[in-house]
């Protein structure tokens, strides 16, 4: 017997390792046995794994690329790719559409032959609730409603009518969201050029207080001189954060009207004097007074509904066992007119006419008074760009003189900051200005009716 305590020797096992008939045994052609069923794997088999899955990792990286670039906002090259997408976006395009749409049914309901649908009547009389003798009618009519004198001619007139007008309001909203894109680019470019200067500014306030730091330390100037120039710099700091922050919200407010990134605000072009009666918005209003006295006159010429004629046919019989007689006949029917309906429908038609003609004779109003403010504005911008340049230049000159007294310790260091912030309020100034200039050519641009 054997002790417990004793451990007992375990035989090595010939199980744990695989036995040779099931380990894949090489082949002087470079394929190999398969454990399972012994068959030979080919060295071809292995490289369509490769391909095959080399093939999947390209379509899944292709694949991620495509949604990273979905998930970014397309950029806009141009001021026009920006009102273009803006247009895309705009919800009042379905509204539009749908209108003109209905201009276009309208056209072709006023060139069909008929003003309605046709229609059929079909009628059977007996007598079997009463005598019931047999006496029997069967009748079926067909009736075609008719225009009434003009009317037809009358609808295709309002019809173009309103796809003028539909159109012309479609030209006129673009101008509108081309004003907004227009007003959005260059209170960005404007933002942009403030966190410039800032960051400039900043950088010369960090110097400085690097500077008073240094020499502090080193027993030329006092603390508070170290202090005031890093509050200075503190100061600025924030202001760049702020600058910053109303940049960043202006892009996105941009994107989420034009679904782009913010393109390169440049001048555009002055546009020379452009005649009137080529405003969208004058022509849309025009346009809606044609419109509107198409209407009136159609509802003048429809007093009455539609008259209708018909043909029938009806087959009869008196008694139980005669022949059916066959009777073909022509039926009129002529509604009257009511005064008491036309007179509502005349109003509303009068009412629409003269509220368009008031907007037509305030859009021209408008229209010329825009033209004379961006006018003068664009001349103020002009005349003021060159006075804050000159004052910029003066300024930054002044500075120099100050820094360099400031170096020879002549003046102290709070009149150096004031010079400097001076300065800086010039520059600002001037780089304010000249996006201003930029911003009156597009606000004049606008006004005449031009788009990007």
């Amino acid at each position: 017997m054997s002790d417990w305590r004793t451990p007992r020797r375990v035989p090595p096992s010939t199980s744990s390792a695989p036995p040779t008939s099931a380990m894949p045994r090489s082949r002087r052609d470079g394929s190999r046995t398969l454990p399972d069923m012994g068959r030979t794997a080919p060295r071809w088999e292995g490289r369509l794994v490769r391909e095959f899955g080399s093939k999947r990792m390209k379509q899944a990286a292709a694949a991620a690329v495509a949604v990273c670039l979905l998930a970014f906002p397309a950029g806009a090259q141009t001021l026009r790719d920006a009102v273009e997408g803006a247009w895309r976006l705009n919800p009042e395009i379905r509204s539009l559409e749908a209108r003109r749409g209905q201009a276009v049914a309208q056209r072709g309901a006023g060139e069909s032959l008929v003003p309605a649908a046709p229609a059929v009547t079909l009628r059977h009389i007996t007598d079997m609730v009463g005598r019931n003798v047999g006496r029997r009618e069967y009748e079926a009519e067909v009736g075609v409603p008719l225009w009434l004198p003009g009317q037809g001619t009358a609808t295709v007139r309002a019809a173009d009518a309103l796809l003028a007008r539909t159109d012309a309001e479609i030209a006129a909203r673009q101008l509108a969201i081309a004003g907004e894109v227009r007003t959005a680019l260059w209170q960005i470019a404007l933002l942009e050029r403030r966190v410039e200067l800032a960051r400039q500014r900043l950088a010369v306030a960090r110097r400085l207080e690097a500077d008073t730091k240094r020499s502090s330390k080193a027993g030329e100037t006092s603390e508070a001189d170290h202090q005031l120039a890093r509050g200075e710099a503190l100061a600025v700091a924030a202001e760049v954060r702020d600058e910053e922050l109303s940049l960043e919200e202006a892009r996105q407010a941009f994107r989420t009207l034009t679904g782009a990134t913010v393109p390169k605000a440049t001048p555009e072009p002055l546009i020379g004097e452009q005649p009137l009666d080529r405003h969208p918005a004058l022509q849309a209003a025009r346009l809606g007074v044609r419109s509107a006295q198409a209407q009136r006159q159609l509802v003048d010429l429809t007093t009455r509904d539609s008259p209708e004629v018909g043909v029938l046919a009806r087959k009869e019989r008196d008694v139980r066992g005669e022949r059916f007689d066959t009777i073909v006949g022509l039926s009129m029917r002529i509604p009257f007119s009511v005064d008491a309906v036309n007179a509502l429908k005349r109003a509303e038609a009068a009412t629409e006419v003269v509220r368009s003609e008031a907007e037509q004779a305030n859009a021209e109003r408008t229209i010329e008074t825009e033209i004379r403010q961006a006018r003068l504005a664009h001349q103020a911008a002009t005349e003021r760009l060159s006075i804050v340049r000159d004052r910029a230049a003066a300024l930054k000159g002044r500075l120099s003189i100050v820094e360099r007294a400031r170096k020879g310790g002549e003046i102290s260091l709070v009149e150096f900051v004031r010079a400097q912030e001076a300065a800086f309020e010039a520059e600002l100034a001037r780089a304010t200005a000249e996006i201003q200039v930029g911003a009156a050519r597009a606000r004049l641009n606008q006004s005449l009716g031009v788009l990007p």
